[in-house]
């Protein structure tokens, strides 16, 4: 619940981290639609569904692995360009081109990607990005290590080193951003402006808002320290063990907690939502402290269902218990 949300995680964290240089599609490949947008097609497989709402790969042969990436665009929407720093709800299909099967679809997941269109998710998926349009379906061929990088080997999805991949993009809509934080540094609460902590047989079961109106979207973190440590501060780069309990504004019950389970996170704080980055940075070890979080630096506008909505303020009691 509180790791960092990034597209793809069902097919391989190193996705995020590939490093290629594709090659971008050549318009005299493919046919021009009536605004004039080239559009392309493979031979070996064809693929149905609207954009958005399915899509089905019918295979007439095996695709040749490529000696590089390349990216053609097969349907093209009618939306506006892919801006770099966008948020794009895409849904993904990835096939095994020289099995001539699926590996990995969205649709048939039952939700889309959010996928941010900067360097954090790799080439392959910069170059089907570049130059779109919301609307489009854009295909990529490449191989296992172009797009999984060092742990194409022993990827999940099946996929051998000889074997070539069909990655399928729909390019659905742009996702709405959460209001920018008027800062990016943690601001010392008072208690008064903070929920209580409710306690049952001595571990927190939950978190009182009674008297207490909604925080603005765009207020910054804000943390409260309700016990401090004597141990050495924690620092962005640290890996935590903490015990913590989640809520949303107002919330009956927590969303996630560890005291009843007797088990504390162990994670680095960089793998964690930024939020605890920004609010742990330079709280001694041994504290408890409870931050509030503005959902820039939580989920975002896409939040994480069932229990979190989109663009919702969060709020973590946390006790620091190690770092290093």
């Amino acid at each position: 619940m509180l790791r960092r949300s990034r597209p793809v995680a069902a097919l391989c964290a190193v996705v995020l981290l590939s490093a290629l240089t594709a090659c971008g599609s050549d318009p005299e490949e493919g046919t021009a639609d009536e605004a004039g947008s080239a559009t392309g097609e493979l031979s070996e497989v064809s693929f149905t569904g609207e954009v958005g709402e399915g899509l089905t790969a019918e295979w007439s042969a095996a695709v040749e692995q490529p000696e590089e990436t390349r990216v053609e665009t097969l349907v093209a929407g009618d939306g506006e360009e892919v801006a770099e720093g966008d948020t794009v709800t895409a849904y993904l299909y990835v096939g095994n081109g020289s099995t001539q099967e699926d590996v990995f679809s969205d649709y048939d997941n039952g939700a889309p990607e959010s996928i941010p269109n900067d360097e954090q998710v790799g080439e392959v998926f910069l170059e089907m990005m570049d130059g779109a349009t919301y609307g489009s379906r854009v295909v990529a061929v490449t191989t296992p290590t172009d797009l999984l990088g060092e742990s194409a080997e022993s990827n999940s999805l099946g996929l051998g080193l000889d074997d070539s991949v069909v990655v399928v993009m729909d390019l659905v809509e742009k996702q709405e951003t959460s209001p920018t934080p008027s800062s990016d540094e943690a601001e010392d609460a008072s208690p008064d402006s903070q929920p209580t902590v409710e306690s049952k047989g001595g571990d927190p079961v939950g978190l009182d808002f009674s008297g207490l109106e909604e925080p603005a979207l765009d207020a910054p973190v804000q943390r409260l320290v309700i016990e401090e440590g004597d141990g050495e501060p924690v620092t962005a780069s640290d890996t935590v063990t903490v015990d913590y309990l989640g809520a949303v504004y107002d919330a009956d019950a927590p969303f996630d907690e560890s005291y009843s389970r007797g088990e504390p996170l162990v994670s680095p704080l960089s793998g964690l939502i930024p939020g605890w980055s920004i609010g742990l940075d330079g709280v001694p070890v041994g504290s408890r402290v409870l931050l509030q979080i503005p959902p820039a630096y939580g989920y975002g506008t896409q939040g994480s269902p069932p229990n979190i909505p989109g663009n919702a303020t969060l709020w973590f009691l946390i006790d620091v218990v190690a770092a290093e």
